[in-house]
Protein backbone atom coordinates (compact mmCIF):
# COMPACT_ATOMS: atom_id res chain seq x y z
CA UNK A 1 0.00 0.00 0.00
CA UNK A 2 1.41 3.46 -0.63
CA UNK A 3 0.83 4.99 2.56
CA UNK A 4 0.53 3.75 6.22
CA UNK A 5 -0.80 6.46 8.08
CA UNK A 6 -3.48 9.30 8.30
CA UNK A 7 -0.72 11.99 8.00
CA UNK A 8 0.94 10.42 4.75
CA UNK A 9 -3.13 10.12 3.61
CA UNK A 10 -3.92 13.58 4.06
CA UNK A 11 -0.63 14.13 1.17
CA UNK A 12 -1.83 11.95 -0.75
CA UNK A 13 -5.25 13.54 -0.56
CA UNK A 14 -3.58 16.94 -0.94
CA UNK A 15 -1.57 16.13 -4.01
CA UNK A 16 -4.18 14.40 -5.67
CA UNK A 17 -6.56 17.70 -5.45
CA UNK A 18 -8.89 15.43 -3.44
CA UNK A 19 -8.68 17.82 -0.09
CA UNK A 20 -8.86 21.67 1.20
CA UNK A 21 -7.88 22.91 3.90
CA UNK A 22 -10.38 25.29 6.17
CA UNK A 23 -7.77 27.84 7.81
CA UNK A 24 -10.80 30.48 8.85
CA UNK A 25 -11.97 30.12 12.10
CA UNK A 26 -15.39 27.64 12.05
CA UNK A 27 -17.36 26.57 15.17
CA UNK A 28 -17.80 23.42 16.40
CA UNK A 29 -21.72 23.98 17.61
CA UNK A 30 -23.72 23.33 14.14
CA UNK A 31 -21.23 25.27 11.68
CA UNK A 32 -18.67 22.65 11.03
CA UNK A 33 -21.90 20.37 10.49
CA UNK A 34 -23.38 22.68 7.72
CA UNK A 35 -20.18 22.90 5.78
CA UNK A 36 -19.96 19.20 5.49
CA UNK A 37 -23.24 18.80 4.50
CA UNK A 38 -22.93 20.83 1.60
CA UNK A 39 -19.35 19.51 0.72
CA UNK A 40 -20.60 16.22 0.66
CA UNK A 41 -23.98 16.78 -1.30
CA UNK A 42 -21.59 18.72 -4.24
CA UNK A 43 -19.33 15.52 -4.44
CA UNK A 44 -16.66 17.31 -3.43
CA UNK A 45 -13.12 17.60 -1.51
CA UNK A 46 -12.31 16.08 1.63
CA UNK A 47 -11.99 18.68 4.67
CA UNK A 48 -9.49 19.49 7.13
CA UNK A 49 -10.06 22.23 9.93
CA UNK A 50 -7.28 23.96 11.29
CA UNK A 51 -9.17 26.52 13.22
CA UNK A 52 -11.48 25.30 15.24
CA UNK A 53 -13.53 27.35 18.42
CA UNK A 54 -12.63 26.76 21.04
CA UNK A 55 -9.52 24.59 20.22
CA UNK A 56 -7.28 27.32 19.56
CA UNK A 57 -4.91 26.35 22.61
CA UNK A 58 -6.04 22.54 23.51
CA UNK A 59 -3.81 19.23 22.22
CA UNK A 60 -6.09 18.20 19.70
CA UNK A 61 -6.82 21.52 16.88
CA UNK A 62 -7.27 19.88 14.00
CA UNK A 63 -10.15 17.32 12.42
CA UNK A 64 -10.31 15.56 9.13
CA UNK A 65 -13.70 14.79 7.32
CA UNK A 66 -14.87 13.26 4.19
CA UNK A 67 -11.16 11.02 3.73
CA UNK A 68 -13.37 8.45 1.72
CA UNK A 69 -16.88 9.96 0.17
CA UNK A 70 -15.83 9.49 -2.78
CA UNK A 71 -15.14 6.42 -5.11
CA UNK A 72 -12.02 7.63 -6.10
CA UNK A 73 -10.79 8.03 -2.88
CA UNK A 74 -12.09 4.55 -1.75
CA UNK A 75 -10.03 3.51 -4.86
CA UNK A 76 -6.73 5.23 -3.57
CA UNK A 77 -6.88 3.64 -0.06
CA UNK A 78 -6.52 0.52 -2.19
CA UNK A 79 -3.75 1.99 -4.46
CA UNK A 80 -5.36 1.89 -7.18
CA UNK A 81 -6.27 4.69 -10.19
CA UNK A 82 -9.05 7.29 -9.15
CA UNK A 83 -11.14 5.98 -12.04
CA UNK A 84 -11.40 2.28 -11.37
CA UNK A 85 -14.57 0.91 -11.29
CA UNK A 86 -17.05 -0.52 -8.58
CA UNK A 87 -17.24 -3.78 -9.88
CA UNK A 88 -13.12 -3.81 -10.03
CA UNK A 89 -12.86 -2.44 -6.83
CA UNK A 90 -15.04 -5.66 -5.36
CA UNK A 91 -12.84 -7.74 -7.51
CA UNK A 92 -9.51 -6.84 -5.99
CA UNK A 93 -11.19 -6.41 -2.51
CA UNK A 94 -12.59 -9.76 -2.54
CA UNK A 95 -9.22 -11.35 -3.55
CA UNK A 96 -6.90 -9.09 -1.14
CA UNK A 97 -9.59 -10.80 1.96
CA UNK A 98 -8.67 -14.31 0.66
CA UNK A 99 -4.54 -13.47 1.37
CA UNK A 100 -4.80 -12.07 5.00
CA UNK A 101 -1.65 -10.45 6.35
CA UNK A 102 -1.49 -11.02 10.62
CA UNK A 103 -0.36 -7.87 12.19
CA UNK A 104 2.91 -7.26 13.90
CA UNK A 105 3.52 -6.45 17.29
CA UNK A 106 5.79 -3.28 18.53
CA UNK A 107 7.20 -2.62 21.65
CA UNK A 108 6.26 1.54 20.95
CA UNK A 109 5.09 3.72 18.57
CA UNK A 110 3.92 7.30 17.55
CA UNK A 111 0.61 6.84 18.86
CA UNK A 112 2.45 6.66 22.72
CA UNK A 113 4.60 9.96 22.22
CA UNK A 114 2.07 11.39 24.38
CA UNK A 115 0.08 10.06 27.59
CA UNK A 116 -2.51 11.26 29.42
CA UNK A 117 -3.94 9.81 32.63
CA UNK A 118 -6.13 10.70 35.97
CA UNK A 119 -7.19 14.31 36.57
CA UNK A 120 -5.84 15.48 33.43
CA UNK A 121 -7.93 13.32 31.04
CA UNK A 122 -10.47 15.60 29.19
CA UNK A 123 -11.95 14.40 26.20
CA UNK A 124 -13.31 18.04 25.79
CA UNK A 125 -9.79 18.82 24.57
CA UNK A 126 -10.85 16.63 20.82
CA UNK A 127 -12.60 19.35 18.59
CA UNK A 128 -15.80 16.88 18.03
CA UNK A 129 -18.65 18.82 15.90
CA UNK A 130 -22.24 18.88 17.37
CA UNK A 131 -23.08 17.15 13.65
CA UNK A 132 -26.83 17.48 13.98
CA UNK A 133 -29.30 19.58 15.63
CA UNK A 134 -31.11 17.14 17.85
CA UNK A 135 -28.31 15.05 18.83
CA UNK A 136 -27.89 14.76 22.98
CA UNK A 137 -23.97 15.44 22.87
CA UNK A 138 -21.34 15.60 20.81
CA UNK A 139 -20.36 12.82 19.17
CA UNK A 140 -16.84 11.62 19.35
CA UNK A 141 -17.41 8.14 17.74
CA UNK A 142 -18.52 8.66 13.98
CA UNK A 143 -15.25 7.34 12.10
CA UNK A 144 -13.17 5.36 14.19
CA UNK A 145 -12.53 1.98 15.17
CA UNK A 146 -14.08 0.32 18.72
CA UNK A 147 -11.57 -2.23 19.49
CA UNK A 148 -11.97 -5.13 22.14
CA UNK A 149 -10.63 -8.64 22.85
CA UNK A 150 -12.15 -11.83 23.67
CA UNK A 151 -11.32 -13.13 27.59
CA UNK A 152 -11.58 -16.07 26.41
CA UNK A 153 -9.39 -16.45 23.47
CA UNK A 154 -7.63 -12.79 22.61
CA UNK A 155 -9.25 -12.98 19.53
CA UNK A 156 -9.59 -8.68 18.42
CA UNK A 157 -13.13 -7.61 17.56
CA UNK A 158 -12.32 -3.58 15.62
CA UNK A 159 -15.67 -1.77 15.13
CA UNK A 160 -17.73 1.31 14.00
CA UNK A 161 -19.60 2.34 17.18
CA UNK A 162 -21.37 5.43 18.09
CA UNK A 163 -20.25 6.88 21.16
CA UNK A 164 -21.00 10.69 23.09
CA UNK A 165 -18.65 12.49 25.33
CA UNK A 166 -21.09 12.70 28.54
CA UNK A 167 -18.43 13.91 30.66
CA UNK A 168 -14.14 14.71 30.45
CA UNK A 169 -13.57 11.11 31.29
CA UNK A 170 -17.03 9.44 30.36
CA UNK A 171 -18.51 8.37 27.14
CA UNK A 172 -22.31 7.01 26.31
CA UNK A 173 -22.19 3.97 23.59
CA UNK A 174 -24.53 2.30 21.87
CA UNK A 175 -23.47 -1.31 22.37
CA UNK A 176 -25.49 -3.83 20.27
CA UNK A 177 -25.37 -7.40 21.78
CA UNK A 178 -25.48 -9.17 18.45
CA UNK A 179 -22.48 -7.23 17.24
CA UNK A 180 -19.08 -8.08 17.66
CA UNK A 181 -18.21 -6.14 20.75
CA UNK A 182 -21.42 -7.44 21.96
CA UNK A 183 -20.60 -10.84 22.49
CA UNK A 184 -17.16 -9.97 24.04
CA UNK A 185 -19.15 -7.86 26.61
CA UNK A 186 -21.31 -10.44 27.41
CA UNK A 187 -18.77 -12.87 28.42
CA UNK A 188 -17.29 -9.90 30.55
CA UNK A 189 -20.76 -9.54 32.22
CA UNK A 190 -20.76 -13.08 33.11
CA UNK A 191 -17.41 -12.80 34.62
CA UNK A 192 -18.43 -10.17 36.64
CA UNK A 193 -15.32 -8.01 35.58
CA UNK A 194 -15.37 -4.36 33.46
CA UNK A 195 -14.54 -5.45 29.65
CA UNK A 196 -11.53 -2.92 28.46
CA UNK A 197 -12.17 -1.00 25.36
CA UNK A 198 -10.06 1.70 22.63
CA UNK A 199 -11.29 4.04 21.07
CA UNK A 200 -9.30 4.40 18.10
CA UNK A 201 -9.02 7.74 16.15
CA UNK A 202 -6.96 8.54 13.15
CA UNK A 203 -5.26 5.80 11.50
CA UNK A 204 -4.54 4.06 8.55
CA UNK A 205 -7.31 4.62 5.89
CA UNK A 206 -7.94 0.81 6.25
CA UNK A 207 -9.01 0.89 9.83
CA UNK A 208 -11.92 2.57 9.15
CA UNK A 209 -12.85 1.08 5.94
CA UNK A 210 -12.77 -2.28 8.01
CA UNK A 211 -13.89 -1.29 11.16
CA UNK A 212 -17.53 -0.34 9.61
CA UNK A 213 -17.96 -3.50 7.58
CA UNK A 214 -19.43 -6.84 9.27
CA UNK A 215 -16.29 -9.13 8.45
CA UNK A 216 -17.10 -12.83 8.35
CA UNK A 217 -13.97 -15.07 7.06
CA UNK A 218 -11.23 -12.61 8.23
CA UNK A 219 -10.88 -10.82 11.53
CA UNK A 220 -10.39 -6.99 11.08
CA UNK A 221 -6.70 -6.71 11.98
CA UNK A 222 -5.44 -9.42 8.89
CA UNK A 223 -7.67 -7.65 6.55
CA UNK A 224 -6.65 -4.31 7.14
CA UNK A 225 -2.97 -6.00 6.75
CA UNK A 226 -4.51 -7.83 3.49
CA UNK A 227 -5.83 -3.95 2.29
CA UNK A 228 -2.30 -2.42 2.60
CA UNK A 229 -0.09 -5.33 1.55
CA UNK A 230 1.70 -5.40 4.76
CA UNK A 231 1.54 -6.28 8.67
CA UNK A 232 -0.30 -3.61 10.44
CA UNK A 233 1.51 -2.57 13.64
CA UNK A 234 0.22 -2.57 16.89
CA UNK A 235 1.26 -1.65 20.64
CA UNK A 236 -0.18 -2.83 23.58
CA UNK A 237 -2.48 -0.20 25.37
CA UNK A 238 -1.19 1.46 28.52
CA UNK A 239 -3.97 0.13 30.79
CA UNK A 240 -5.29 -2.92 29.59
CA UNK A 241 -3.71 -6.19 26.91
CA UNK A 242 -6.47 -4.84 24.08
CA UNK A 243 -3.75 -3.87 20.85
CA UNK A 244 -4.03 -0.99 18.86
CA UNK A 245 -2.48 0.45 15.84
CA UNK A 246 1.29 1.91 16.69
CA UNK A 247 0.18 5.04 14.02
CA UNK A 248 -3.01 5.75 14.96
CA UNK A 249 -3.58 9.68 16.10
CA UNK A 250 -5.14 9.06 19.07
CA UNK A 251 -6.31 6.37 21.66
CA UNK A 252 -8.43 6.77 24.39
CA UNK A 253 -8.69 3.94 26.52
CA UNK A 254 -10.75 2.63 29.29
CA UNK A 255 -13.55 0.12 30.39
CA UNK A 256 -17.39 -0.62 30.53
CA UNK A 257 -18.99 -1.99 33.99
CA UNK A 258 -20.78 -5.26 33.42
CA UNK A 259 -23.80 -3.77 36.03
CA UNK A 260 -26.41 -2.37 34.07
CA UNK A 261 -27.15 0.10 36.95
CA UNK A 262 -24.21 2.15 35.60
CA UNK A 263 -25.58 2.89 32.47
CA UNK A 264 -26.28 6.33 31.78
CA UNK A 265 -28.77 8.23 29.15
CA UNK A 266 -27.11 8.23 25.70
CA UNK A 267 -28.73 9.69 22.45
CA UNK A 268 -30.48 10.59 20.51
CA UNK A 269 -28.34 11.08 17.23
CA UNK A 270 -28.59 11.52 13.70
CA UNK A 271 -27.93 7.77 11.98
CA UNK A 272 -26.52 6.63 8.97
CA UNK A 273 -30.46 5.86 8.44
CA UNK A 274 -31.01 9.36 7.96
CA UNK A 275 -33.18 9.80 11.23
CA UNK A 276 -32.40 9.97 15.00
CA UNK A 277 -31.17 7.12 16.75
CA UNK A 278 -33.29 6.78 20.25
CA UNK A 279 -32.42 8.02 23.44
CA UNK A 280 -31.94 5.57 26.48
CA UNK A 281 -30.04 4.10 29.27
CA UNK A 282 -27.33 2.39 27.93
CA UNK A 283 -23.49 1.57 28.69
CA UNK A 284 -20.84 3.76 29.70
CA UNK A 285 -16.87 3.96 29.05
CA UNK A 286 -15.16 5.20 31.89
CA UNK A 287 -11.81 6.39 30.66
CA UNK A 288 -8.47 5.85 32.10
CA UNK A 289 -6.28 7.15 29.68
CA UNK A 290 -5.43 8.53 26.06
CA UNK A 291 -2.79 8.43 24.58
CA UNK A 292 -1.64 11.02 20.77
CA UNK A 293 1.04 11.47 19.10
CA UNK A 294 2.21 15.05 18.93
CA UNK A 295 -0.07 17.73 17.03
CA UNK A 296 -3.28 14.86 16.61
CA UNK A 297 -5.43 15.04 14.08
CA UNK A 298 -9.30 14.14 14.70
CA UNK A 299 -11.35 11.50 12.48
CA UNK A 300 -14.91 12.25 11.98
CA UNK A 301 -18.00 11.87 9.23
CA UNK A 302 -21.35 13.40 9.23
CA UNK A 303 -24.09 10.40 9.36
CA UNK A 304 -27.34 10.41 7.62
CA UNK A 305 -28.04 8.88 4.33
CA UNK A 306 -30.18 11.16 2.33
CA UNK A 307 -30.86 11.04 -1.73
CA UNK A 308 -27.72 12.80 -3.70
CA UNK A 309 -26.09 12.97 -0.54
CA UNK A 310 -22.80 10.52 -0.40
CA UNK A 311 -20.71 10.22 2.78
CA UNK A 312 -18.03 8.19 3.52
CA UNK A 313 -20.21 5.26 5.13
CA UNK A 314 -22.23 5.45 1.65
CA UNK A 315 -18.89 5.66 -0.48
CA UNK A 316 -17.05 3.10 1.46
CA UNK A 317 -20.11 0.72 2.14
CA UNK A 318 -20.65 0.43 -1.49
CA UNK A 319 -17.49 -1.43 -2.33
CA UNK A 320 -16.85 -3.34 1.09
CA UNK A 321 -20.66 -4.67 1.78
CA UNK A 322 -20.81 -5.92 -1.97
CA UNK A 323 -17.38 -7.29 -1.56
CA UNK A 324 -18.81 -9.20 1.84
CA UNK A 325 -22.01 -10.10 0.48
CA UNK A 326 -20.16 -12.00 -2.62
CA UNK A 327 -17.93 -14.01 -0.13
CA UNK A 328 -20.75 -15.35 2.00
CA UNK A 329 -22.73 -16.33 -0.78
CA UNK A 330 -19.42 -18.26 -2.52
CA UNK A 331 -19.13 -19.86 1.19
CA UNK A 332 -22.36 -21.24 0.78
CA UNK A 333 -21.04 -22.59 -2.42
CA UNK A 334 -23.95 -20.91 -4.80
CA UNK A 335 -23.10 -21.22 -8.09
CA UNK A 336 -24.10 -18.20 -11.05
CA UNK A 337 -23.49 -14.70 -8.93
CA UNK A 338 -22.49 -12.35 -11.57
CA UNK A 339 -22.67 -8.86 -9.91
CA UNK A 340 -23.89 -7.09 -7.14
CA UNK A 341 -24.51 -4.30 -4.71
CA UNK A 342 -25.00 -4.51 -1.10
CA UNK A 343 -26.94 -1.42 0.04
CA UNK A 344 -29.55 -0.10 0.40
CA UNK A 345 -31.28 -3.27 -1.14
CA UNK A 346 -28.99 -5.98 -1.73
CA UNK A 347 -29.13 -6.83 -5.02
CA UNK A 348 -28.45 -10.19 -6.61
CA UNK A 349 -27.80 -10.64 -10.55
CA UNK A 350 -27.20 -14.49 -11.63
CA UNK A 351 -26.86 -16.86 -14.11
CA UNK A 352 -29.97 -18.90 -12.89
CA UNK A 353 -29.03 -22.71 -13.00
CA UNK A 354 -31.82 -24.29 -10.47
CA UNK A 355 -35.37 -23.39 -9.36
CA UNK A 356 -35.08 -22.16 -5.38
CA UNK A 357 -31.71 -20.02 -6.39
CA UNK A 358 -32.91 -16.64 -5.20
CA UNK A 359 -34.55 -18.32 -1.82
CA UNK A 360 -31.25 -20.02 -0.81
CA UNK A 361 -29.44 -16.72 -1.84
CA UNK A 362 -31.75 -15.16 0.67
CA UNK A 363 -31.24 -17.55 3.23
CA UNK A 364 -27.25 -17.79 2.88
CA UNK A 365 -27.31 -13.84 3.63
CA UNK A 366 -30.40 -14.15 6.68
CA UNK A 367 -28.05 -16.49 8.40
CA UNK A 368 -24.88 -14.48 8.53
CA UNK A 369 -23.52 -11.66 10.41
CA UNK A 370 -24.39 -9.73 7.10
CA UNK A 371 -28.25 -9.65 8.58
CA UNK A 372 -27.93 -7.98 11.32
CA UNK A 373 -27.54 -4.54 10.17
CA UNK A 374 -27.85 -4.87 6.28
CA UNK A 375 -29.91 -7.32 3.72
CA UNK A 376 -33.64 -6.06 5.20
CA UNK A 377 -34.84 -6.20 1.42
CA UNK A 378 -33.06 -8.88 -1.14
CA UNK A 379 -33.47 -9.09 -4.83
CA UNK A 380 -32.27 -11.34 -6.78
CA UNK A 381 -32.65 -11.07 -10.73
CA UNK A 382 -31.80 -12.28 -14.06
CA UNK A 383 -28.32 -11.94 -15.83
CA UNK A 384 -30.01 -9.71 -18.75
CA UNK A 385 -31.01 -6.89 -15.94
CA UNK A 386 -28.41 -4.03 -15.23
CA UNK A 387 -28.53 -3.59 -11.34
CA UNK A 388 -26.97 -0.07 -11.22
CA UNK A 389 -30.28 1.06 -13.38
CA UNK A 390 -33.30 1.78 -11.72
CA UNK A 391 -35.34 1.27 -14.50
CA UNK A 392 -34.15 -2.04 -15.48
CA UNK A 393 -34.59 -3.37 -12.30
CA UNK A 394 -38.61 -1.77 -12.18
CA UNK A 395 -38.78 -3.57 -15.37
CA UNK A 396 -37.50 -6.52 -13.90
CA UNK A 397 -39.90 -6.55 -11.40
CA UNK A 398 -42.56 -5.68 -13.67
CA UNK A 399 -41.65 -8.62 -16.22
CA UNK A 400 -40.96 -11.50 -13.63
CA UNK A 401 -42.31 -10.82 -10.11
CA UNK A 402 -45.56 -12.87 -9.33
CA UNK A 403 -46.39 -10.54 -6.20
CA UNK A 404 -47.99 -13.73 -4.35
CA UNK A 405 -45.35 -16.33 -4.73
CA UNK A 406 -42.45 -14.05 -5.46
CA UNK A 407 -42.35 -11.32 -3.02
CA UNK A 408 -41.80 -13.25 0.48
CA UNK A 409 -41.44 -12.08 3.82
CA UNK A 410 -39.58 -13.52 6.21
CA UNK A 411 -40.11 -13.26 10.02
CA UNK A 412 -36.38 -13.52 11.36
CA UNK A 413 -36.88 -11.15 14.29
CA UNK A 414 -33.12 -10.01 13.81
CA UNK A 415 -31.87 -7.01 12.49
CA UNK A 416 -31.13 -3.53 12.50
CA UNK A 417 -31.87 -1.26 15.80
CA UNK A 418 -31.54 1.88 13.92
CA UNK A 419 -34.54 0.61 11.27
CA UNK A 420 -37.34 3.59 12.05
CA UNK A 421 -39.81 1.54 10.96
CA UNK A 422 -39.62 -0.70 14.23
CA UNK A 423 -41.70 0.41 17.27
CA UNK A 424 -39.84 1.53 20.11
CA UNK A 425 -40.10 -1.39 21.82
CA UNK A 426 -38.64 -3.42 18.94
CA UNK A 427 -36.06 -1.32 18.43
CA UNK A 428 -34.70 -2.35 22.11
CA UNK A 429 -31.22 -3.47 21.87
CA UNK A 430 -30.69 -4.20 25.49
CA UNK A 431 -34.16 -6.20 25.45
CA UNK A 432 -33.67 -8.12 21.81
CA UNK A 433 -29.91 -8.25 21.42
CA UNK A 434 -30.56 -6.09 18.02
CA UNK A 435 -33.84 -5.09 16.45
CA UNK A 436 -36.49 -6.99 15.68
CA UNK A 437 -36.93 -7.07 12.19
CA UNK A 438 -38.21 -9.03 9.85
CA UNK A 439 -36.99 -9.24 5.87
CA UNK A 440 -38.02 -9.45 2.60
CA UNK A 441 -37.49 -11.29 -0.66
CA UNK A 442 -37.97 -10.10 -4.17
CA UNK A 443 -37.53 -13.54 -6.81
CA UNK A 444 -37.33 -11.45 -10.05
CA UNK A 445 -36.24 -14.71 -11.75
CA UNK A 446 -37.83 -16.41 -14.10
CA UNK A 447 -40.24 -19.30 -12.44
CA UNK A 448 -38.90 -22.20 -14.53
CA UNK A 449 -41.93 -24.20 -13.04
CA UNK A 450 -44.30 -21.53 -14.85
CA UNK A 451 -42.07 -21.06 -17.95
CA UNK A 452 -40.46 -24.37 -19.61
CA UNK A 453 -38.40 -24.07 -22.38
CA UNK A 454 -39.91 -23.99 -25.15
CA UNK A 455 -38.58 -24.93 -28.72
CA UNK A 456 -40.65 -22.46 -30.77
CA UNK A 457 -38.87 -19.49 -28.76
CA UNK A 458 -35.77 -20.51 -29.80
CA UNK A 459 -35.57 -23.27 -26.97
CA UNK A 460 -36.15 -19.62 -24.74
CA UNK A 461 -38.48 -19.77 -21.64
CA UNK A 462 -40.29 -16.47 -22.61
CA UNK A 463 -40.92 -15.32 -25.86
CA UNK A 464 -38.45 -13.35 -27.80
CA UNK A 465 -38.29 -9.70 -27.45
CA UNK A 466 -39.52 -7.20 -29.53
CA UNK A 467 -37.37 -4.37 -29.35
CA UNK A 468 -34.04 -5.42 -31.54
CA UNK A 469 -34.39 -4.76 -35.44
CA UNK A 470 -32.98 -7.31 -37.70
CA UNK A 471 -29.00 -6.88 -38.18
CA UNK A 472 -29.39 -6.13 -41.77
CA UNK A 473 -31.76 -2.87 -41.01
CA UNK A 474 -29.59 -1.56 -38.14
CA UNK A 475 -26.88 -1.51 -40.68
CA UNK A 476 -28.75 0.24 -43.56
CA UNK A 477 -30.27 2.54 -41.15
CA UNK A 478 -26.32 3.44 -39.47
CA UNK A 479 -25.01 3.35 -43.11
CA UNK A 480 -27.79 6.11 -44.20
CA UNK A 481 -28.28 8.14 -40.81
CA UNK A 482 -26.63 11.08 -42.50
CA UNK A 483 -28.97 11.37 -45.47
CA UNK A 484 -31.76 11.61 -43.14
CA UNK A 485 -31.44 14.98 -41.43
CA UNK A 486 -32.35 14.19 -38.18
CA UNK A 487 -29.68 15.36 -36.21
Amino acid sequence: MAFISLREWVDILESEGELRRVKNKVDWNGEIAGIVSRVYAQRGPALLFENIKDHENTWCQKLLVGGLSKKSRVALTMGMPKNTTQPELVKLLRKRFKEPVPPEILDNGPVKENIIRGDDIDLFQIPVPLWHPLDGGRYINTWCGVVTMDPDTGEHNVGMYRAAISGKSKMGVLLIPAQGWGGHYAKYQRMGKPMPVAMVYGCDLSFGFMAATPLTSINEYEAMGAIRQGPVPLVKCETSDVLVPAIAEIVVEGTISPDPASYEMEGPFGEWTGYYGTAAKRPVVQVDCITHRNDPIYRGNLEGLKTGMVNEDAASAYVTMSAVVWDVLEANSIPGIIDLVAAPWTIVKIRKTYQGQARQIAAALWGSRVAVNFAKTVMVVEEDVDIHSLSSLQLAVQTYVDPIKDVIAFPLQLGSSLDVNLSSEDRNELLYGAGRQNKLLIDATIDWEKHPVREEWGNRRLPPTCTEQLPEIEELVASRWQEYGID
